[in-house]
Formats: structure tokens, C-alpha cells, sequence
């Protein structure tokens, strides 16, 4: 689970949940210049589809890197930020999508054959990688996964993020701020350290034109004894907001303004 260490290290650290380690990172400080020349490398690797047999090849992740700040939502910084294909599976025959689609239960067989899942599969105008992450997020949700749902339904936006298309971007960021609320909400953080689940959801309603709602939460986060540096995010969301900005932000650029 990520750590608050992670919001301000010029060095940053993977987007990652609990068992989701598939991957040795390799960081390094920015001057090491031999680790900056080190690659993203990938394994080809037979997977079976739990749910229908098929038998096909996914790309994971062996190795990669990260150099400088991450996004206010965690988001990695490159190298590691243009392996998000590697993170979800996708069955190319049912369609069954999932971290492991080796892995299926059978109540699950109702997600995977509803039109609404298939047709969002079909969907031309969507880019493949957000649909694969979406329906990996219907699969968790069903599956009362809400943190991988969450976090499926982010990445998504992500995946729309690099392609330009900016209104389900919002979308999908703001189903992921409603299920991430939800979640704190029972008491469950959806990253590690005091005051980190807010900051991320503060960041999603910001840049899904939520601005008063994430102004509200900042409020409260604000009188919490948080870490300087979430509190600085925090601080830095909040004049965001008020200039009506719901751009992506890094953490690097929250950290000059002063703790109040």
C-alpha cells in the first residue's frame, strides 16, 4: 500500500495496492545516470482464461523505473507511468478482464455476458486499455472489491488522460471519487499513511469540475494533524479549485506553499 513518502519524493514510488507486486521497480536519485539508461522490460507469458479456457499471451511487467514527482493522484512518473497495459489481463475471446484472469469465480459469469459489459469491450470510440480497466472495475465492484474498483475506474481515466478525451476522463474519475469515498467513509484507507485516501479523492473531484465538494473535504482534512506534505496537497488543491483549474497537477508543485 502506498506510503505518504510517496506525495512529495523526487524519487516516486509505484501506484500499487496490496498483492498487486508484480513488478520489480527500479528507482534511482536522478543523477545515477547508469539506472536512468535502464529499461522497461516485459515477459511474455501463457495465461488461461478462468472463465472460458482460452489460452493467450499477456505482456507483464518484469522491470521498470520512475524518475521525478508524481501526479496529486499518485499517478507514477515515467518510465513506469506507460506500462499500465501490463497491470490489467484481458481475455480476447470472452472478454473477461481482471488483474488475473486465471482467477474466476462463477458468480461472476453474469458480469461478463451483460450486454452493458460487452458493449463497453465493443466500443470503438473508447480506447481499448480504458475499456479493459472498466470492465475490470464492474468485475471488482461485483466482486464487493471496491479499492481494486476504484482504482480500476482511475486508471481508466488515466487511460482516457493520454488519449485527449477529456469528458469520460471526468466520467471515470468521478465514479472512482464516489467509490473512494464510500470506502474511507466505512473507515478503510485506499493508501497508506494519515490523511493520503482524502487527498487523492480531493484531487479526483477537483479534476471532475467537483470543486465544491472537494472543497469541503479539504476543510475537514485541514483540521486534522496531517503530514506537512499532505497538507500541502491539500492546501495547493484548494487554490486549484478556486481559479477553477482542473488540470493535472504534480506533487512537486504543491510542496513551496507554506503549511498553515
Amino acid at each position: 500500500m502506498l506510503q505518504t513518502s510517496g506525495w512529495g519524493a523526487g524519487r516516486a514510488q509505484p501506484l500499487i495496492r496490496p498483492g498487486d507486486e508484480a513488478h520489480n521497480q527500479t528507482t534511482s536519485d536522478c543523477g545515477d545516470e547508469t539506472t536512468k539508461k535502464q529499461m522497461t522490460t516485459y515477459l511474455s507469458e501463457s495465461t488461461t482464461c478462468g472463465a472460458c479456457g482460452r489460452v493467450f499471451i499477456h505482456k507483464s511487467l518484469a522491470s521498470t523505473n520512475s524518475f521525478g514527482s508524481p501526479d496529486l493522484d499518485l499517478r507514477p512518473p515515467e518510465m513506469h507511468r506507460s506500462t499500465m497495459a501490463s497491470w490489467v489481463q484481458r481475455c480476447p475471446t470472452c472478454g473477461y478482464c481482471a488483474k488475473d484472469v486465471s482467477k474466476f469465480d462463477e458468480k461472476l459469469r453474469c458480469v461478463i455476458e451483460d450486454a452493458n459489459y460487452q458493449l463497453q469491450l465493443a466500443d470503438k470510440d473508447c480506447p481499448e486499455l480504458a475499456s479493459t480497466l472498466i470492465c475490470a472495475g464492474k468485475v471488482s465492484e461485483f466482486s464487493a472489491d471496491e479499492v481494486a474498483a476504484g482504482w480500476n475506474y482511475l486508471r481508466a481515466a488515466w487511460a482516457f488522460d493520454d488519449q485527449k478525451c477529456d469528458p469520460p476522463a471526468s466520467q471515470w474519475r468521478s465514479r472512482a471519487a464516489d467509490i473512494f469515498a464510500g470506502v474511507v467513509a466505512k473507515g478503510t484507507p485506499i493508501v497508506g499513511g494519515a490523511g493520503g485516501s482524502q487527498a487523492i479523492i480531493v484531487d479526483c473531484l477537483r479534476r471532475s469540475s467537483r470543486g465544491t465538494e472537494a472543497l469541503a473535504i479539504i476543510s475537514q482534512a485541514l483540521e486534522q494533524d496531517y503530514d506537512d506534505v499532505i497538507r500541502q496537497a491539500l492546501i495547493f488543491q484548494k487554490q486549484l479549485i478556486e481559479r477553477g483549474d482542473v488540470a493535472c497537477h504534480r506533487v512537486e508543485e504543491a510542496l513551496p506553499h507554506p503549511v498553515t
